[in-house]
């Protein structure tokens, strides 16, 4: 008796393209698994800004989280652009810069701007790790937190410019925006254009 074997090529040629098929299937998966994974996500945060020039010869930013995310200051940079009194357009970049202030018993302290201004973690009267503490780096910014560059010193360290000099000082009315970046991501946690008043 002769069997028939018509049946058995297209089954085989079905279950091969089946099998391929899983075998793309797994090696597209396994890429698309590793392409997100070296990702990072950005913090998310609304952040009050605020640049107060209070005499002729002293400037400070104020930054204060309102919610969202808390931001590692070790993975932020500050970006802070302006036009100058030429307006030629300047820019600064840096990630905390050491500087000295007074703290309230008229001692000369160094601290890295922009610095935390919360009593419950450290001050400027603080000596050895709470004083540590509250540099800019050293710090996790969380919500109800504020974050200041002090006096004329820090807010010339950060911004690029002295509030005490005219006419290319910082002056009322002048306008710089102010820009939070993540490092890791290299995308903004916050940005906004704040003038002086």
């Amino acid at each position: 008796m002769k069997q028939n074997e018509c049946a058995v090529s297209p089954v085989i040629g079905v279950m091969l393209m089946i099998v391929v098929t899983i075998i793309i299937a797994a090696i597209v998966s396994a890429f698309a698994g590793d392409m997100s994974g070296g990702q990072t996500t950005t913090p998310v945060a609304s952040i009050q800004c605020s640049i107060v020039k209070p005499d002729a010869h002293n400037a400070t930013l104020t930054m204060t989280h309102l919610s969202g995310d808390p931001i590692n200051t070790r993975d932020m940079r500050i970006i802070v652009s302006y036009k100058d009194a030429n307006g030629n357009p300047k820019q600064t970049r840096t990630s905390g810069s050491s500087v000295s202030i007074l703290n309230s018993d008229d001692e000369t302290v160094s601290v890295k701007v922009p610095y935390l201004a919360d009593p419950k973690v450290g001050s400027l009267d603080s000596t050895g790790d709470e004083l540590t503490a509250i540099n800019y780096g050293k710090y996790v910014w969380n919500i109800g937190q504020v974050v200041t560059t002090g006096n004329a010193a820090g807010f010339t360290a950060i911004f690029g410019v002295d509030p005490s000099t005219d006419p290319s000082g910082v002056n009322i009315g002048d306008t710089f925006n102010i820009k939070l970046v993540d490092i890791n991501s290299q995308k903004a946690i916050f940005e906004k254009d704040v003038s002086v008043r």
